[in-house]
């Protein structure tokens, strides 16, 4: 069997979120992964307690990455994701190894107006 590399995993992880696989997401998390929600202080450890996490999530949540770049080891997302209350914008960034998630780190944050002392610089976003 050939060995992924962390690049293809890292393709696999996020077209996997987008279509909520959490099949696929399983097979590509390290047995001893750590997964974290820094904002709230929550941090899960080893694969089994990561997607007992996820199973949870209620859903499935439509997550919409806009950009993945990194590489070799360390892959960032910058995206949206809808639970069914509005958009709320997530970044991931996730470290590889042997083409396994061995660490990832999310960070969700509700969209705001850009503030009045900056909005004459602002350029639309897609």
């Amino acid at each position: 069997m050939t060995q992924r590399t962390n690049g293809e995993a890292a393709e696999q992880l996020f077209a996997a979120w987008e279509r909520w696989d959490l099949d696929t997401i399983e097979s590509l998390v390290a047995d001893d992964a750590v997964d974290r929600r820094p904002q709230s202080g929550e941090r899960f450890v080893g694969r089994s307690n990561i997607m007992a996490m996820y199973r949870e999530v209620p859903g499935p949540p439509e997550i919409t990455w806009r950009t993945i770049r990194g590489g070799p080891q360390v892959w960032v997302a910058q995206g949206i994701v809808e639970y069914g209350e509005g958009d709320v914008h997530l970044v991931g960034i996730v470290e590889l190894s042997e083409g396994s998630v061995v660490n990832a780190d999310y960070y969700f944050a509700n969209p705001f107006e850009p503030p009045a002392e900056r909005v004459r610089w602002v350029s639309p976003s897609r």
